[in-house]
């Protein structure tokens, strides 16, 4: 990405209305000017009017944005309409407008009348130069702006010297180092990472418990019903075998349930909230061959009973 033009201007009207702002720090807006119904002044929502705004101009969408209405400028408007913008969805929300309305910025002391043509959705995570509100291309250009490049430099002492250079030679350039911010972020997601892993193991900790005591309550019905295969004839090989699949069956459709749901959801996730791929790590069919093999020894643990006890004691038992 190249440099992004940076030009600071403040909101002086909405819908040919003008902002008012008074000496507490709130914000209103005349209703009694631009057409509006007369009966005094509408408060609108402080911080979206009474902030300096930072915008660009560019004739593309980048990667965080997301058109959500309207259509996006393909040619620049006729000579004396008003200029087109496209507004962040949440910014409309707080002005209270809509596709059409007009907005009137006050850019270095020029007043520039401007139309809400399509409304973006921001993905404000991200470490990409965003803005509230974008320009069409033509309106901005001989405006008093900055410029910003964001670069990516592994190496530490490298980036440094980038920034020591940077600045010895541009006496008018600030060169802000955010892997600082990054850093404190990627803390923060190893820690909320760390707490999710912790309530994995709890569940599985607490599933393992809740497993053994459905196997220990079965454990009578298991001794009565391997009594009575013996009694018919069968030897203690095809009991175990008949218990080892019983228990085998149990893990597999245990294991296939729980990591198909978690599978599931952390597909959610990676689509719609982090929108990154989505892998299946090598590691589920191995923890899945684990949950099927444990089951099936926690099952011949509790299943001792049911070969070792003679068929007549376990009937005498009745």
């Amino acid at each position: 990405m190249g440099p992004v033009p940076i030009v600071p201007m403040r909101i002086s009207a909405i819908n040919g209305r003008p902002v008012l702002r008074t000496g507490d720090d709130s914000v209103e807006v005349d209703s009694t000017a631009g057409g509006g119904a007369p009966g005094g002044t509408q408060r609108r929502a402080g911080w979206a009017v009474r902030r300096e705004y930072r915008s660009t101009y560019r004739d593309t969408l980048v990667s965080s944005e997301k058109l959500i209405a309207g259509k996006w400028w393909e040619t620049k408007g006729a000579a004396g309409s008003p200029h087109a913008i496209s507004i962040e969805v949440g910014l409309a929300s707080e002005l209270g407008v809509t596709l059409g309305d007009t907005i009137t910025w006050d850019v270095q002391g020029l007043p520039i009348v401007t139309h809400i043509t399509s409304m973006r959705e921001v993905n404000w995570a991200r470490f990409e130069p965003n803005f509230f509100v974008v320009f069409e291309p033509g309106v901005l250009e001989q405006a008093p702006q900055s410029a910003l490049l964001l670069t990516r430099v592994e190496d530490p002492a490298a980036r440094g010297r980038i920034q020591r250079r940077l600045v010895e030679r541009f006496s008018n350039l600030t060169a802000v180092d955010i892997s600082t911010v990054q850093a404190a972020v990627e803390k923060l997601v190893g820690q909320v990472t760390l707490a999710i892993r912790f309530m994995a193991l709890f569940s599985l900790i607490t599933g393992t418990v809740v497993l053994a005591g459905a196997v220990a309550t079965s454990r009578y019905q298991r001794v009565r019903e391997g009594a009575l295969l013996r009694t018919l004839g069968g030897t203690r090989g095809q009991i175990l075998r008949i218990v080892t699949a019983e228990y085998a069956a149990l893990g597999l459709i245990a294991s296939a349930a729980g990591l198909g749901l978690a599978m599931i959801a952390a597909w959610a996730l990676a689509r719609w909230v982090f929108e990154s791929p989505f892998g299946v790590p090598a590691s589920v069919g191995a923890l899945g061959a684990l949950v099927v093999v444990g089951t099936a020894l926690v099952g011949l643990l509790n299943s001792q009973d049911v070969v070792r006890r003679a068929p007549l004691e376990v009937l005498r038992g009745e």
